[in-house]
């Protein structure tokens, strides 16, 4: 008997002493089969949800550029403000195509424009296009001719131009083309009140007739003109703007551009730089007309400043950017720019050069900008940019 007791006793206590490593060896096997059926779920890592709604907004067709309906924003006029509206795009056979585009600005200025590209001739080599813009831009600033202008002395004015033009465009070989174009434009300018006199700006309160020649030649080696992180682009062009009327406002453009990016680290971080000059020449006795004068300040020049804060015969900009991309559809960019205005190209001077930086957030698909938001900072003060489009 006592040795049946003996036994009783030490099975008992061989159960009290193994059933904690039981439980927590049952625990750890629940443990492990949690884990493995939340690897089998999760599968391979993907975009976010964020991200993936992002695409599916930029890469629609409205944004991307399908045929048919899309919502249009960007500037009726520099000057004018942020303005909306809608276009309509057909692609037709042999890069073909219509374009047509409406909106309105923050300040009721409206605008019309239309392209239509006939088939490519010539293998390719050969395109004309026809376009007509009119617009009716409301309380464009002029702030007086030259670099001392003052930003107190403002004067509003209306400008509404109808322009209709030709263009025939020759890529004789990859990345190369030349254009050559006629315009014929009609411009009526109007304001209330008369804070310079009629000789402190040409131009204004008169309707001009042109017929404006103009000739270009390009070489363009980046992926896409509207997005890109490589590449170049190098032009060149010559304008004539004649007044047909016998008005005293006729006058020669000449406009040279260079655009360079560089790519870093396969292209998530990219230095981009521009270099802009505009020369002007005037027939003798006459004026360049304040509403086609190069100007600098808007969301493509001078950001800093308000737009069209300088204007002059000749202009001169240059502008660096660093770029990065956080994500798939964001760049961020930090930029700076420098430029200056002056009546005669022999005028320029390194010490008179108006500079200004900021920051900037670019909302992208694979070859397009979709919306850019910049704050950019010169002397006179902090100010918000909203575009459609890069700023070079």
């Amino acid at each position: 008997m006592a040795t049946l007791r003996h036994s009783f006793v030490f099975i008992v206590l061989l159960s009290i002493v193994s059933a904690p490593a039981a439980a927590q060896s049952t625990r750890v096997e629940a443990i492990a089969e949690e884990q493995a059926e939340k690897a089998r779920q999760l599968g391979a890592e993907g975009p976010s949800q964020a991200e993936q709604v992002i695409r599916r907004v930029l890469l629609s067709p409205l944004l991307a550029g399908g045929d048919g309906p899309y919502p249009w924003f960007g500037s009726v006029y520099s000057g004018t403000g942020m303005a909306i509206g809608a276009g309509y795009l057909k692609r037709l056979q042999n890069a073909a195509m219509i374009n047509v585009q409406t909106g309105i600005s923050l300040n009721n200025s409206t605008m019309l424009r239309g392209v239509a590209v006939a088939p490519a001739l010539w293998r390719g080599k050969l395109q004309v296009d026809g376009a007509g813009e009119w617009m009716d831009a409301r309380g464009v600033s002029f702030y007086g001719l030259g670099q001392q202008s003052s930003k107190d002395t403002r004067q509003r004015y209306d400008y509404t131009p109808l322009e209709l033009a030709g263009n025939l465009t020759l890529r004789p070989m990859r990345f190369v083309s030349v254009t050559g174009s006629y315009s014929f434009i009609n411009i009526q300018t109007h304001r209330d009140l008369e804070f310079f006199a009629p000789e402190e700006m040409p131009g204004i309160d008169q309707e001009l007739t042109y017929h404006a020649t103009r000739a270009a030649v390009a070489v363009d080696w980046r992926p896409s003109p509207s997005y890109s992180t490589r590449g170049g682009y190098y032009r060149a062009s010559i304008e004539r703007h004649h007044e047909s009327d016998g008005a005293p406002f006729s006058f020669n453009t000449q406009q040279y551009e260079v655009v360079q990016l560089v790519p870093l680290v396969r292209e998530q971080f990219v230095f981009a730089a521009r270099a802009l000059m505009t020369l002007t020449t005037t027939d003798s006795g006459n004026e360049v007309p304040v509403m086609l004068a190069p100007f600098l300040g808007s969301g493509t020049t001078l950001r800093g400043f308000a737009n069209r804060r300088f204007s002059d015969r000749n202009r001169v900009l240059f502008t660096g950017e660093y770029r990065w991309r956080p994500s798939r559809y964001l760049d961020m960019a930090l930029f700076l720019d420098a430029g200056q205005v002056a009546p005669d190209r022999r005028d320029f001077r390194v010490s008179d050069f108006e500079t200004a930086w900021g920051i900037g957030a670019r909302f992208h698909g694979p070859n397009f900008n979709a919306f850019r938001i910049e704050a950019a900072r010169g002397r006179e003060g902090l100010r918000l940019i909203f575009a459609g489009s890069q700023a070079f």
